[in-house]
């Protein structure tokens, strides 16, 4: 009887990568790595362009040749474009175009991250286990898997946040998107912290930019990036934040090691 399939998700942060290190090292099954890229185009990644090409130049290189596992990247059919220019069909603001995601209740995430996993996971025999990256001191999402078809490699061997953060960063594949925030996510999420925008701000203005012009379109519902502020405000508060000492705090993580 052959075994059952092992698949790991990975979204290139720290808990993730440091599951496949674990696999390797501890000769634990693992046939596949899985990412579920959201595109803000059909032409731009939704990821931090360091973030996005640390997975495609450094990670997918990785597993594939050093590790010999198959690393696929999934993508919707709906990009962050859609999700913003989708014309509400009901309700008090039936015919205005949506806007930006909401905090708290991320359209991308249900539209453009979501649905090409729970077609790959349909896909997959029932028998298959999935690495998921959660780690030891995370109680409340460990009690979450059934330990049967979703296990945890850190929990399994012990390992903290900050263990992955330092396993990581000793084998060379820490995401350099630690460098300026804690957590990996869209450039244009509205969750991000002053760090991840600031740097988007600064090291590409382009890019941001963009948002700025939507922001700008006629009929636009929701016109905030963040909570209370839309494109431009966050752009101009820090670039004057900046201009008086404004800098990222080390990772806490960092801290640890």
């Amino acid at each position: 009887m052959s075994r059952p399939k092992y698949v790991a998700s990975c979204s290139g942060g720290k808990d993730s990568v440091a599951t496949l290190l674990l696999a390797a090292q501890h000769n634990e099954p693992l046939d596949e790595a899985v990412f579920s890229e959201v595109m803000f185009d059909k032409d731009t990644s939704g990821e931090v362009p360091e973030h996005r090409d640390f997975i495609y130049d450094r990670l997918k290189p990785f597993c594939e040749k050093e590790l010999g596992i198959k690393f696929t990247i999934l993508h919707a059919d709906k990009t962050y474009d859609d999700v913003f220019h989708h014309v509400i069909t009901r309700g008090p603001h039936k015919g205005e175009v949506r806007g930006f995601a909401w905090a708290g209740m991320c359209a991308v995430n249900r539209d453009c991250k979501i649905p090409p996993v729970r077609k790959y996971n349909a896909a997959l025999s029932p028998d298959t286990v999935s690495y998921v990256g959660i780690a030891a001191d995370e109680p409340k999402r460990l009690a979450r898997l059934d330990e049967i078809h979703k296990v945890s490699l850190l929990a399994k061997y012990g390992m903290t946040e900050a263990d992955a953060y330092k396993l990581c960063q000793e084998h060379g594949l820490l995401s350099p998107i630690y460098a300026h925030c804690r957590r990996n996510g869209c450039w244009f999420c509205p969750n991000a912290s002053d760090e991840e925008l600031l740097h988007m701000i600064t090291k590409h203005p382009e890019m941001f930019d963009r948002l700025i012009e939507w922001e700008k379109e006629d009929n636009i519902f929701h016109r905030r990036l963040t909570r209370r502020e839309t494109p431009s405000e966050v752009k101009a508060r820090l670039l004057s934040k900046s201009q008086t000492g404004f800098s990222s705090p080390r990772s806490k993580y960092e801290m640890e090691v």
